[in-house]
């Protein structure tokens, strides 16, 4: 049985080093997530390499055709990991952010759930709960290190967009069925909450070092109480300080970027562009769309050198995305999943750590047979997870020895927390 039992083993560790020989490198370039038809296990991801070669279909194809779900809504990155918010499917898929292979899926206290954010070693998903209720809206509490649910923090209706600064979170309550207009700030080492008003329909969110940007795309003709877009900028140093500006008569931005000196935004089909210094609106588009006949944007963001926005066209047919340069002109244009709602840097926060000196940190020996020791002097919590992305052993490294000892012959994810900031590794066990 023991004989067995290594072969087995042998044969996993050759599939999975064999996979990772031949499956594509997918830790740079842009992610594209296809949300695909609600109700039906449509949803895909799509990734465009930094030369620009386009592969659609990601996950199904590093996971033996597995579908990936029913309405994928969004996708974060931490460490070595991006997670996958599954609306329709109530739950959060795990992968591997290179191979794109399945780790687990976390389906526990996930209900209408929507878009993800990190924190001190904590992942934070927003769920609506059921749609049509008011009162049963909640933060998952996501312990990274096990990949378990570990408590719930409720909030207001519709708790949509959430990004993470310094510790605290920031949700925008779109309004679940219904319409918003409050930002919800958590601060994480307590789970305090406070709120700040915004205007109706807190629909994007961007945060940098200064300032938190919320696009507000005002309450719809049909509500009979049809209320113009907004841009808020908030001062992350004073919550109060707040500078507002209003759309001409009944305009409804909809999608936001943000680089390090401009906003850009999307209004019916174009695409404007702001000076983080400006004191008004821009009056004409940065990037007029009719010669690419974009008919219904379903999503925009802006990463790197170039400005990406995506058409879900009829909601039926595979989506298009458009892909324009950042002096505004047009790029190419690619087709890929259904409904195209998000586009993502593959390459952010890879460590998920921002501290250099911590950057550094490995695990040796690696391979490793009866412990490892890590090279730094730090206090640091150590967890050690199998590729099922279950926690097989967890401790605290003060100098010593980390034992393997009852540890099985395969890979594991050596998760290290220091001061609040988390990093993953992998440790071949031999």
């Amino acid at each position: 049985m023991k004989h067995l039992y290594k072969k087995s083993i042998a044969f996993i560790t050759v599939l999975l080093l064999s996979t990772a020989v031949f499956s594509q490198d997918f830790s740079e370039g842009v992610l594209i997530l296809n949300e695909g038809l609600f109700g039906s296990d449509t949803a895909s991801v799509s990734h465009l390499n930094e030369s620009g070669m386009l592969t659609n279909d990601v996950y199904s194809t590093q996971n033996s055709s597995m579908a990936l779900g029913n309405t994928a809504q969004s996708m974060g990155f931490n460490g070595n990991f991006a997670y996958i918010v599954l609306n329709g499917t109530n739950a959060v898929r795990v992968v591997n952010r290179t191979t794109f292979q399945v780790v687990t899926t976390i389906t526990n206290q996930m209900s209408n759930p929507r878009n993800i954010a990190f924190a001190n070693g904590n992942g934070y998903v927003t769920n609506w709960g059921d749609g049509v209720v008011t009162t049963d809206d909640y933060i998952a509490v996501i312990d990274l290190a096990t990949n378990t649910v570990t408590g719930t923090i409720p909030v207001v209706e519709g708790p949509e967009e959430i990004v993470e600064k310094n510790g605290n979170l920031f949700i925008a309550h779109q309004g679940g069925f219904g319409q918003g207009n409050t930002i919800s700030v958590i601060d994480t080492t307590d789970n305090s909450i406070q709120s700040i008003t915004v205007g109706d329909v807190p629909s994007a969110l961007k945060v940098d070092d200064n300032n938190l940007y919320v696009l507000c795309s005002g309450n719809p003709s049909f509500t009979g109480n049809e209320t113009a877009g907004s841009l808020f900028i908030i001062d992350l140093n004073n919550y109060t300080n707040i500078i507002e500006f209003t759309f001409p008569g009944l305009e409804h931005p909809a999608f936001l970027g943000l680089d390090t000196t401009d906003l850009f935004y999307t209004l019916n089909s174009d695409i404007y562009k702001m000076d983080l210094t400006a004191s008004s609106l821009p009056t004409v588009p940065f990037i007029d769309t009719a010669a690419q006949s974009v008919s219904t944007p379903y999503s925009f963001n802006k990463i790197g050198n170039q400005l990406y926005l995506g058409d879900a066209l009829d909601f039926v047919s595979n989506g298009t995305v458009f892909v324009y340069e950042d002096n505004g002109s047009f790029s190419t244009q690619y087709t890929v999943g259904l409904l195209p709602n998000a586009f993502y840097d593959a390459g952010e926060n890879t460590l998920g750590i921002n501290d250099v000196s911590q950057n550094s940190i490995t695990l040796y020996p690696n391979p490793a047979s009866n412990n490892f020791k890590l090279n730094t002097r730090e206090y640091v919590n150590v967890s050690i997870i199998d590729v099922s992305g279950r926690l097989v052993r967890q401790t605290k490294f003060v100098g010593q020895n980390i034992s393997l000892e009852g540890l099985n012959t395969g890979m594991y994810i050596v998760q290290l927390e220091i001061n609040g900031k988390t990093t993953t590794q992998k440790l071949m066990v031999k």
